[in-house]
């Protein structure tokens, strides 16, 4: 009769096992990061582009009604009509508005955001004491900042650029 003795521990299939597995776990951890920074890069597309889009609306549409104010706004929209050119008293009303209302318009919820209008000068531009400029400017060290620059020009006050960061 054979001696019965202790088994190997550690067999040669024990080990080509192991290895397998741990080579199929590290190939699908690396698939899935790389689907998960892909999803993550569109997502930024994604949002950069809807950012766009809705600066574009803000300069090319007058908004809902067209001759809006404070009381009866619907739809935001700055235009006067004429491409890039923005009807002052739109921004006026804007920036004079209360924090959330202004907000709510913009719609960029559960993000902060900050706006201003320049002129050529790179001066706030302004209107009946009121600075066109809304938001905090506390994006240093966020992860995600989306930034969109259009030339603008406002009637009665020259030309000058619209900058609208979001994070």
């Amino acid at each position: 009769m054979k001696d019965q003795g202790l088994g190997q521990i550690f067999s040669v299939d024990f080990l080509v096992g192991v290895v397998v597995v741990l080579f199929i776990m590290t190939t699908v951890q690396v698939y899935h990061s790389r689907v998960t920074e892909d999803i993550r890069q569109e997502e930024k597309m994604v949002f950069h582009e809807s950012l766009s889009s809705r600066t574009d609306t803000l300069l090319l549409f007058e908004g809902m009604p067209e001759n809006w104010n404070d009381e009866n706004i619907e739809i935001l929209g700055f235009s006067t009509g004429k491409p890039n050119e923005l009807n002052g008293t739109k921004l006026l009303e804007y920036f004079a508005m209360e924090d959330t209302k202004a907000e709510n318009l913009l719609g960029f919820h559960g993000r902060e955001f900050h706006l201003v209008f320049r002129d050529d000068q790179g001066d706030i531009m302004s209107r009946d004491g009121v600075d066109f400029i809304r938001g905090e400017q506390g994006w240093n060290g966020s992860s995600d900042i989306y930034t969109v620059e259009r030339k603008i020009s406002v009637e009665g006050s020259g030309q000058g650029s619209m900058r609208l960061v979001v994070w």
